[in-house]
């Protein structure tokens, strides 16, 4: 029986350990399992003792370099990790992820090979026995994602996954959940791409697509500069919009908007106030994009800011006042750019201190 290797899959905020039996062009994958949700697949179920070790001993290894934080396991796993570390919520046994392809989804987003073809999603080869953890830069910082990047990922897989169902409704005229996806991708892509060029003339920082949680949940956009923490929700329609002070329509249809801005304001806020150990100022943002009216009534939501257009975001952003020092601002771009900031699960309780 040939021996097994691991290698660890990393990018925008995902993480997998990938089990694998000799090299890839002969026995092939064993199995992965995902340590921060403990969703797993053994594809060998005949080596799961071999499987489950390889996953200890890549976790403690994950949780001696920083990267990982109380590994959701089975209890049996997690026993074998060192005392404390292993999640105490874990269950005895966890079901496996049915369904799941052998690769992380999110590799499509700029197009690279999957764990378990026979190139590493860099593209170097995995003949070797060494053990590999992704460690290139632009992988582990979020300033590398782009515009619209989650939104567009969600789309294909959708596409992936129910490509009969998709190809009628595209064929019939009907919005399928992936063509609304795609929809919102692109709409993500023209004001990620205004704002890539306002932040490059007024000195702020952007980050695009920034995953949140271990759900799938993203914020289209965060905007860091001398006014705090802007996170923006970035809509694309064709029809006319109706805000009040506590909902919002859709050419009719009441949509739930104002709720998630809130709740990606008071998240990120928490977040980051978590990483930099200070309170951070946060505002949130509803941009449209080709919608034909905006009408607010009472003058809108008085916690969320919404707007028309693209165009009235720039200027909104030009009248904010200052609120943070240069190296308040750098500093919480440093924190907002590491995947890690996103994934952690501060005391909600608590209050950061004062700057």
């Amino acid at each position: 029986m040939s021996s097994v290797t691991t290698r660890v899959w990393q990018r925008y905020g995902q993480l997998r350990i990938y089990v694998l039996a000799g090299d890839l062009a002969g026995e092939g994958e064993v199995g992965w399992c995902d340590p921060r949700s403990g969703r797993f697949a053994l594809s060998r179920p005949e080596r799961a003792d071999e499987f489950w070790a390889e996953v200890a001993a890549e976790c403690q290894r994950l949780l001696a370099d920083g990267r990982l934080d109380r590994p959701v396991l089975p209890a049996a796993l997690a026993a074998r990790l060192p005392a404390g570390l292993g999640s105490p919520e874990a269950p005895a046994d966890l079901v496996p992820d049915p369904g799941e392809s052998s690769g992380p989804d999110e590799s499509h987003r700029s197009g690279d090979s999957l764990p378990g073809d026979s190139h590493g999603p860099d593209g170097s080869d995995w003949a070797d026995d060494s053990h590999w953890v992704v460690r290139e830069p632009e992988w582990d910082d979020l300033a590398a994602s782009k515009p619209g990047s989650a939104a567009l990922a969600r789309s294909r897989e959708l596409r992936r996954e129910r490509p009969l169902v998709t190809t009628a409704a595209d064929l019939l005229g009907f919005r399928s959940a992936a063509r609304l996806f795609a929809i919102g991708a692109r709409g993500e892509r023209i004001v990620g791409r205004r704002l890539d060029r306002w932040a490059a003339r007024g000195g702020w920082h952007v980050l695009h697509a920034v995953p949140v949680g271990r759900n799938g949940a993203d914020i289209d956009h965060v905007v860091i500069g001398p006014f705090g923490v802007v996170t923006i929700n970035t809509k694309a329609t064709g029809t006319s919009v109706w805000v009040g002070q506590y909902g919002m329509r859709i050419g009719g249809t009441t949509v739930d908007y104002l709720r998630k801005s809130r709740a990606e304001r008071v998240r990120a806020g928490r977040l980051l106030a978590h990483a930099v150990g200070a309170r951070v100022p946060v505002q949130s943002v509803i941009v449209f994009v080709g919608a034909r009216r905006l009408t607010k009534s009472r003058g809108g939501p008085r916690d969320v800011v919404v707007l028309p257009a693209p165009r009235d975001l720039r200027r909104w952003l030009r009248r904010q006042g200052t609120v943070l020092e240069a190296r308040q601002v750098e500093t919480l771009y440093a924190a907002a750019r590491r995947p890690e900031t996103w994934q952690a699960r501060p005391p909600r309780a608590s209050r950061p201190p004062r700057p």
